[in-house]
This record gives C-alpha cells, structure tokens and sequence, in this order.
C-alpha cells in the first residue's frame, strides 16, 4: 500500500502554467485563421459586389462558364442579366454568374 500512495503523490497536480498556454495558443490560432482566410475572402466578396454594382450597358462581361458577351439590358429586379453573345442571340444569366469585365474592344479582336 505504500508504494501505491508513492505513486500517486509523484503525479501530482498538473501544472497551472499549462492551461494558460494552451489558451494563448488557441487566441494565436484564431488570429491567424482571421488575417489568413476570413479576411482575404471579405475583401474579395466586396470587390466581387462593387464589379457586380457597377455593371452598365455595354460592358463587355466574362461569366463564369467562359461565356464572353455584351450587356444589352439589366432588369429591375437586380438578380439577372441579359447578355449578348453573338448576332440575335441573347442570354438571360444570373448577375452573380458574372466574373469579369473585359476591357472595351475585347469582343471584336476575338
């Protein structure tokens, strides 16, 4: 029996340092997570809405398909676009589907 309570007493109690590192590990952690993912992916989302704001007619566009066209018309209720993609050949695509706007003269050199 008194090599059993010998044993017990060598543990002991853990030491209080250790869980305030592992929290400081934890924060450090998070921040990292904060500045390496979240952040860049908001700052992308806010240029991609300002692209999106911003498009007029007869912005030469790129959609996420590879689909390269002209805008003819922007609807009122703000969700679709209409897209001309050839000679009497119109599409009707969902504004966020819209990746890209091409420089002005870009349809014609292709």
């Amino acid at each position: 029996m008194d090599i059993i309570s010998v044993a017990h007493a060598a543990e002991g109690a853990p030491a209080a340092g250790g869980d305030m590192s592992m929290l400081i590990i934890l924060v450090v952690c998070m921040v990292a997570v904060y500045f390496f993912v979240m952040r860049p992916n908001n700052k992308k989302r806010k240029e991609m809405q300002k692209l999106l704001d911003g498009l007029a007619v007869g912005d030469e566009v790129l959609t996420n398909g590879g689909i390269a066209g002209k805008v003819v018309k922007l609807p009122d209720n703000k969700d679709y676009v209409m897209i001309s993609v050839g000679k009497d050949v119109i599409l009707q695509m969902k504004r966020n589907y819209v990746v890209a706007v091409l420089p002005k003269g870009t349809l014609e050199a292709v």
